[in-house]
């Protein structure tokens, strides 16, 4: 009977969980930014008590959000907008080329896909609000975490058994260690993977490269299939340009994750926790079948937290290597 009652209790869990996922991953994702919060808190922390450090850092977030609109927005605004009427040309040489080369069924497909494109307009407009509106939920969730983290751990500690506190409190520990170092190192890859190809576009005359350097700065944070998206926009704007472009534009992205795969990887990422690609990518094939674009985003902080309890839990407690 006891069993039964905890099957349906269990069923039950993973039923709520099921049908609360997209808020159980922002909650995820909201202490991965907890995480990389922590950093600048900790350090002001030794200066002022941890209350004040998180109001100093909230100054200093909306300070530096004024000013990249004051002085960044104008630029950025001017390059979206031109990305929006290149994006359009590009298409239609690519469409050219096609008709060209007699692949008449793709040319066909890329219609079918622009006019479905024009059909989602509306509703990817009301997504983007409702995305900023879950951005500003999880940036407030992520400073209240970070603001008293010893609150959350010792709420999450009393649901454990008196005699598996010890082994809770060491497996938070390791698995705090191995996001911040994972946070940490993919924050400084982001910094030089950005700035390389905004450097490098600008230099092999690309329009909007500032607006290309910001999204190679955020697709870093999704490994392997992050870098492939950020590429395509660039790809597509210098093709609006000339052939010869598309090729510099090329030439500077390979180079760009060459970098990152021969300089960047070994010495930034050799401290954090290391992930083996196919275990990655599969995992990132994983959460994005089931949870979609979200389950994508935080499949690799997710996969560095699975690895360190697996390791810690099962490895080495209970088969003892």
């Amino acid at each position: 009977m006891k069993t039964g009652v905890k099957l349906v209790i269990l069923v039950a869990v993973l039923a709520l969980a099921w049908l609360a996922h997209r808020v159980i991953l922002l909650a995820f994702f909201a202490l991965v930014l907890a995480v990389v919060l922590s950093f600048p808190v900790r350090w002001l922390s030794r200066l002022m008590p941890r209350g004040g450090a998180v109001m100093v850092l909230v100054v200093l977030i909306l300070g530096a959000f004024t000013g990249a609109v004051l002085l960044g927005a104008p630029a950025l605004s001017k390059q979206v907008e031109d990305a929006k009427e290149t994006a359009p040309r590009a298409l239609k040489k690519a469409r050219q080329w096609l008709s060209e080369k007699g692949a008449t069924q793709v040319e066909e497909k890329a219609g079918q896909a622009a006019q479905k494109a024009s059909e989602v307009a509306v509703p990817a407009l009301l997504g983007v609000v409702s995305a900023t509106t879950e951005a500003v939920l999880v940036l407030v969730l992520a400073l209240f975490l970070v603001a008293a983290p010893d609150t959350y751990r010792k709420g999450v500690r009393r649901l454990f058994p008196r005699e598996q506190e010890p082994v809770f409190d060491e497996a938070y520990e390791r698995t705090g260690e191995s996001l911040r170092k994972w946070v940490g190192g993919i924050l400084v890859s982001m910094t030089i993977m950005g700035t390389l190809a905004a450097v490098g576009l600008a230099i092999a005359g690309i329009h909007d490269w500032l607006l290309l350097g910001l999204l190679t700065f955020a697709g870093t944070f999704v490994p392997y299939v992050g870098a492939v998206a950020s590429a395509i926009p660039g790809l597509l704007i210098a093709l609006s340009q000339s052939p010869r472009h598309v090729l510099y534009a090329l030439a500077v992205y390979l180079g760009v994750h060459l970098v990152e795969g021969y300089l960047v990887q070994p010495l930034v990422m050799k401290r954090a926790v290391e992930i083996k690609p196919a275990l990655l990518l599969a995992g990132q094939g994983v959460m994005a079948a089931i949870f979609g674009l979200m389950g994508t985003i935080v499949a690799t902080p997710a996969l560095v937290c699975g690895q360190t309890l697996v390791e810690d839990l099962w490895v080495k407690r209970k088969l003892g290597k």
